[in-house]
């Protein structure tokens, strides 16, 4: 029963068909998501607060279900990714389209924060978000390589613990079909290794398919001080993603939290800011909103309310 309001939620949120990769496409998308949260479920605010302060773990409300009043059962898997899906990180993009400042980046970034908060909490419980894939996960991951990097090793695990649980559904996927593993998969692995986790990016890259050639070359010249040589392979990820968003789970952008957050681009070019090396020279328009906010020094502050959560989840 639980699910009922999910699927009010999505059926309201956007026809699929009509969805354009545009900022106006995305406002109105996830306008409608949160108008929808708050209409259909509002007590997840609520229920996040006895989390917070009480350490409740299971919720109940009452609903009506086909015209009957029924009391639905809420675990705080459900909770969590509902208060992180479906109200943080709207509200976050929300907030940057409409601000477009570095506080709002700042805030985007929280928003996007409390979804590695969920993961984190479902590794610890060995448990995997309804409906998340491992596209998800790569994204996510990295999110926490480019801005959380003391998330990287659970959200890693979460991944690779995802990858050999599915392995056998995995493997029907047609050799020519991305499904992430040429592109996010891959570039999730390079920075893994990076940043000294080889033993987890080894066994990830036994899930790769052959690498998309300009995945390569993002991997191959992160750190490249030829302008000419980056805004390449910014173009070719750029223009990947750009034809690779769309409502098609064989595509490694399937999101729309992910579709409108470029995190793959915009975790490399955190990385180069942190070696010192500039990207002020960046030029494809798809980056232009998120440009002059991506170079961030760690750690991200948190606000009260997220770091509250991140100390409850992290409770043994």
């Amino acid at each position: 029963m639980k699910f009922l309001a999910l699927k009010k939620l999505e059926a309201h949120a956007v026809n699929k068909k009509k969805f354009m990769y545009s900022t106006k496409g995305f406002k109105n998308f996830f306008q409608k998501v949160l108008k929808s949260s708050q209409d259909e479920e509002p007590f997840i605010k609520e229920f996040i607060e006895d989390f917070l302060h009480k350490n409740t773990r299971a919720f109940q409300n009452k609903m009506v279900v086909w015209d009957e009043e029924e009391i639905v059962d809420y675990d705080l898997l459900y909770v969590l990714s509902a208060y992180s899906y479906r109200f943080k990180i709207p509200e976050g993009v929300l907030n940057f389209i409409e601000n477009n400042n570095d506080d709002a980046f700042l805030t985007l970034l929280r928003a996007y924060f409390t979804d590695l908060l969920l993961q984190t909490y479902a590794y610890k419980t060995n448990q995997f978000v309804n409906g998340v894939l491992h596209t998800d996960l790569a994204l996510s991951t990295l999110l926490s390589l480019s801005y959380f990097p003391d998330k990287v090793e659970s959200l890693a695990k979460h991944l690779l613990n995802f990858l050999e649980s599915n392995k056998t559904r995995l493997e029907i996927y047609p050799q020519n079909l991305d499904f992430g593993f040429k592109s996010t998969l891959y570039l999730t692995s390079v920075l893994l290794n990076n940043a000294g986790h080889p033993a987890i990016s080894e066994k990830i890259t036994h899930y790769l398919k052959p690498t998309n050639e300009v995945y390569e070359l993002a991997g191959k010249n992160l750190y490249s001080t030829d302008p000419q040589v980056v805004n390449k392979w910014i173009d070719g990820l750029a223009d990947f993603r750009i034809t690779n968003c769309k409502d098609d789970l064989t595509l490694p952008f399937n999101r729309e939290r992910w579709q409108y957050f470029p995190i793959e681009i915009i975790a490399l070019l955190q990385l180069r800011s942190q070696k010192g090396l500039s990207i002020d020279f960046i030029t494809h328009p798809l980056l232009k909103d998120f440009l002059p906010f991506i170079a961030q020094q760690l750690p991200i502050p948190l606000d009260e309310r997220t770091q509250q959560l991140e100390k409850r989840i992290l409770e043994k």
